[in-house]
């Protein structure tokens, strides 16, 4: 039951006017996602090659450090765009 004299409020989103939302915020935010994505996979990749194979070669110790580079990169320029 409602009361008669009760003011109806609407649910309305007022955006901070410092900070509008733009396609360049929300693809800012997916490259950031993503980004991030790409630094735990060269994580975990650093981790797989360096404890693998024994028998290995300079590429083991590279590539893993190199996809987390490009990660970083990638999330940097996600908040650039945010």
């Amino acid at each position: 039951m409602s009361d008669p004299g009760a003011v109806p409020l609407a649910a309305v989103f007022t955006p901070n006017p410092d900070h509008p939302l733009t396609w360049t915020g929300l693809f800012g935010f997916l490259i950031l996602i993503v980004g991030i994505g790409i630094v735990v996979l060269g994580a975990v990749l650093s981790v797989a090659l360096v404890r693998g194979i024994q028998d290995r070669k300079w590429g083991g110790y590279v590539i893993g450090p190199l996809v987390t580079a490009i990660g970083l990169a990638v999330s940097y320029g996600g908040v650039q765009l945010l």
